[in-house]
């Protein structure tokens, strides 16, 4: 029994780990500030993504891990389908609708999420 708790609790952290990436992916000589309607949010571990309409495109913008938001003051209430927001984000190296969050300002704050 113990054995397959060992097994289970390995096979979860893998699967966990697996879906994990890093952010090398990311251009940080092109930051940029993505302004747009929220469309879509995916609150869950290990990242929360948000999806944002702007100029008839829907941008993919990966965010930080949920604690570290929420510890800044981002909750996931503020992120309202419809709501008006501004990403500064860095652009994906392949993927031209998909960007990597640093900072979002709504409601007249800013959180920073990265530094």
């Amino acid at each position: 029994m113990r054995i397959v708790a060992i097994a289970l609790a390995a096979a979860a952290l893998t699967g966990t780990a697996s879906a994990h990436h890093g952010w090398a992916a990311y251009d940080s000589t092109k930051q940029q500030k993505v302004t747009g309607t929220v469309a879509e949010l995916k609150w869950e571990q290990p990242h929360a993504i948000l999806w944002v309409n702007k100029d008839g495109k829907r941008h993919e913008i990966w965010l930080s891990p949920l604690q570290r938001m929420i510890d800044r003051g981002l909750q996931k209430e503020a992120l309202t389908v419809g709501k008006t927001i501004t990403v500064d984000a860095q652009p994906h190296t392949k993927n031209a609708n998909e960007w990597k969050a640093h900072a979002i300002t709504l409601d007249g704050k800013t959180v920073d999420l990265m530094r």
